[in-house]
């Protein structure tokens, strides 16, 4: 089955390569990005990339980082974009850009009321809002909490950063989430970033590809283009 597959996906590239041989003039460009990445960081890309190649029809999949992983693995998008760190057979993993992860609460919080950075032990005791398990968002900031000895005693497991900003921003808990996904609500106030002591946490966005696959055109646009 994995070599039916993959011999399908060379004769769609194939065929989709001819057509692009015009320019770019046609064509279908199968994209799939972690959830944050596909919500906060691409968009103005695929802007850009509409406009410059009107005839390549997008196909946008936005999930976790386990999903899109496996959509490259079994040859179903062309380009992957995820969160998180990828030790897979067949997947290269390719360091994108970086992305600061911080911490966030209600304006009505005890830490939205200090002056000083928050000690890191002290999240321990709050309810602390996480996203479910395969999200890259997820293991960076387990990881770093770990490092720190910090272990949430009461967790809320939710499926999308937009959820998760609506209940910190509601008094319900404490999160850590992409900076990029939050410049809205920190201008309208509903939001603050929680400085932590000791602690700062980057996280690398990763570009997967499938060992030995050719790229056809419209993907080489696309990666020449998000790297600017």
């Amino acid at each position: 089955m994995q070599h039916a597959k993959a011999l399908f996906d060379i004769e769609r590239n194939a065929e989709e390569e001819l057509h692009a041989m015009r320019g770019l003039g046609g064509g279908v460009l199968r994209i799939g990005a972690s959830t944050t990445i596909a919500t906060y960081i691409i968009p103005p890309y695929l802007g850009i990339f509409h406009r410059a190649y009107p005839g390549i029809k997008l196909s946008i999949t936005s999930a976790n980082t386990r999903l899109i992983t496996q959509l490259m693995n079994s040859h179903e998008i062309d380009v992957a974009l995820v969160e998180g760190p990828i030790e897979e057979v067949g997947i290269v993993s390719e360091a994108w850009r970086k992305d600061e992860m911080v911490l966030i609460a209600s304006p009505e919080h005890i830490f939205a009321n200090t002056t000083e950075p928050i000690d890191p032990y002290r999240i321990a005791d709050e309810i602390f809002i996480v996203r479910e398990p395969g999200s890259g968002s997820r293991e960076v900031v387990t990881d770093a909490l770990s490092a720190k000895q910090v272990y949430p005693a009461r967790q809320l497991e939710v499926g999308s950063t937009e959820v998760t900003k609506q209940l910190v921003a509601g008094g319900l808990g404490i999160a850590m989430i992409s900076v990029a996904s939050i410049r809205d609500q920190i201008t309208l106030g509903t939001l603050v970033v929680v400085p932590i002591k000791g602690l700062h946490v980057e996280r690398v966005l990763w570009r997967l590809s499938v060992a030995g696959r050719l790229s056809n055109p419209a993907t080489i646009a696309f990666n020449k283009l998000i790297q600017i």
